[in-house]
């Protein structure tokens, strides 16, 4: 590790003839010296050229030649601080639209004759208010270094751990999930997209996915009780079938909200489908886990043909030619599940049993057409029996 002081002397030095704005030396004012001017100083100047865009994109969307320069030796700049810091023992943290700005930049910018801006490019939403930069030891919100501390592992996969943590500013428990340290660029990748997707995703049953942080390759996200498998095991003996009913809608709603999206999930298991609780017995199904998620637009698998999952469809032969109906088999599997709690097929009675034979049938053109349909015959099933009026409203 390089002299921390010598590093930190470099970076004041370099920065120290740019005057600051007070609303940005107001932003970092938590940051110690010199590093609060520093990331003032830069985050002051993005703006700008970011604001000089947005107006070129309405004129002809062509990035002058000087301001191209400038924007690519203050982008340089940043990855140059990044490097710096690391070797100083300090992980620099920016803020995930911004560093996919600068990404965006680095490629299209060029240095001479001016950079046509890509047509598919929307307009900045340029940030005045928040800090953009942070570091791991004095990170922008001032909460999140009691929360780093309060870390509880509450699950971990093959290439990522999850924990939990109390937001202090907000009074929440909130989920980190971290990728692994050891695993390889293609499934850091695979773990970006992931996290990409659910913070595209809006859906009351599916996990929301709050901020990325690349200095740890980790991601936060809301964080549910119990898995499906851990919460069905705990009440199966009291839970109501109209509770079950209303369970196994949620997560259909779900998964079909994924597939009008054009998206398959790949992995559905009892135990990426999550819980959260409420008070009086009320109850929440999220889907979650998409790290094996498929979007026709992906190229990801292109060549797999190893199956992979949770729940492996007997009519697939290889991955790579995964589609709806091997998700529908899927989803058979689990709402057979929801109302037996047990893990084998034929455990159901009744017309529940009729619809989790048609979602699974070794025949898949005799299976739904689409999750829709599997809807619209859940949707009509009766109970058995009378409910009873002391039923949970989960």
């Amino acid at each position: 590790m390089v002299d921390r002081q010598q590093v930190l002397q470099t970076l004041a030095a370099e920065f120290q003839d740019l005057r600051v704005s007070p609303e940005y030396e107001l932003l970092y004012a938590n940051q110690p010296e010199p590093l609060s001017s520093v990331f003032a100083a830069i985050h002051e100047r993005l703006n700008e050229h970011f604001k000089f865009m947005n107006v070129k994109m309405n004129a002809g969307r062509h990035f002058n030649a000087e301001d191209s320069r400038q924007l690519i030796t203050l982008i340089n700049s940043v990855n140059d601080m990044r490097r710096d810091l690391t070797r100083a023992d300090i992980e620099l943290s920016i803020r995930p639209d911004y560093l996919a700005l600068l990404r965006e930049c680095k490629a299209f910018l060029v240095t001479s004759g001016g950079s046509p801006i890509p047509t598919d490019m929307p307009e900045v939403e340029i940030e005045r208010y928040e800090p953009v930069f942070g570091t791991n030891e004095w990170a922008p919100a001032p909460a999140a270094a009691s929360e780093r501390q309060q870390l509880v592992l509450v699950g971990e996969g093959s290439f990522a751990m999850v924990h939990k943590y109390v937001d202090e500013t907000y009074g929440m428990t909130v989920a980190v999930k971290k990728a692994k340290s050891r695993v390889s660029e293609r499934d850091l990748a695979r773990f970006r997209k992931e996290y990409e997707l659910m913070k595209r995703l809006h859906f009351p049953y599916i996990v929301r996915a709050y901020n990325f942080d690349e200095t740890r390759n980790s991601f936060t996200m809301e964080y549910c009780d119990e898995t499906l498998g851990e919460y069905i095991r705990r009440v199966n003996q009291t839970l109501s079938w109209a509770s079950r009913k209303r369970i196994a809608l949620q997560f259909l709603y779900g998964l079909n909200y994924l597939h009008a999206e054009g998206i398959l999930h790949r992995d559905i298991s009892r135990n990426n489908v999550l819980v959260q609780h409420f008070d009086r017995g009320a109850v929440l199904v999220k889907l979650s886990d998409f790290g094996l998620h498929k979007h026709p637009d992906s190229d990801f698998t292109a060549v797999t043909t190893e199956l992979k999952g949770s729940i492996i469809d007997p009519a697939l032969e290889s991955f790579k030619n995964f589609a709806a109906t091997n998700d529908m088999y899927a989803a058979g599997v689990v709402i057979s599940y929801i109302f037996s709690g047990r893990l084998a097929l034929g455990s159901c009675a009744g017309d529940v049993e009729g619809v989790v034979q048609k979602a699974t049938h070794r025949d898949v053109d005799l299976r739904y057409a689409t999750l829709a349909d599997l809807i619209q015959d859940m949707e009509k099933l009766e109970p058995p029996a009378p409910i009873r009026p002391d039923e949970s409203p989960a």
